[in-house]
């Protein structure tokens, strides 16, 4: 989901050149704290490591490959809370396993977005 030659967030973000879409940056901020925050969710459902709070993008992507794959299957499994159940509109608890699949949709729809805007001609 990250490092897909093709379709990856790395290769999206390697994609871009120059100066980039102003965009891109607020998302690749957006993606940083959605996926800090989704594995501090997980870290603390499954007693696993949190992301190291000084990581950039790019190195929180590959932690996030290495801790995706040091879960076991009964991790996978494990239901991990809304993270403010009072206020959660609704959001129902999920699994790791599921919340890790909303994650990578999350990550492939962003890349997409950063391979559109690296293509648009910057104007200055």
């Amino acid at each position: 989901m990250n490092h897909d030659p093709a379709q990856g967030l790395q290769a999206a973000l390697d994609a871009v050149s120059g100066q980039p879409h102003p965009r891109v940056a607020a998302i690749a901020a957006h993606l940083s704290a959605t996926k800090r925050d989704l594995w501090t969710r997980i870290a603390h459902a499954t007693g696993t490591p949190t992301p190291p709070d000084d990581a950039g993008l790019h190195t929180l992507l590959t932690w996030e490959e290495e801790a995706c794959a040091a879960l076991s299957a009964a991790q996978l499994n494990v239901t991990v809370p809304p993270t403010d159940p009072a206020g959660a509109g609704g959001e129902p608890p999920m699994t790791v396993a599921a919340l890790l699949r909303l994650n990578a949709a999350l990550t492939t729809g962003r890349a997409a977005q950063i391979r559109r805007l690296a293509a648009q001609p910057r104007i200055a």
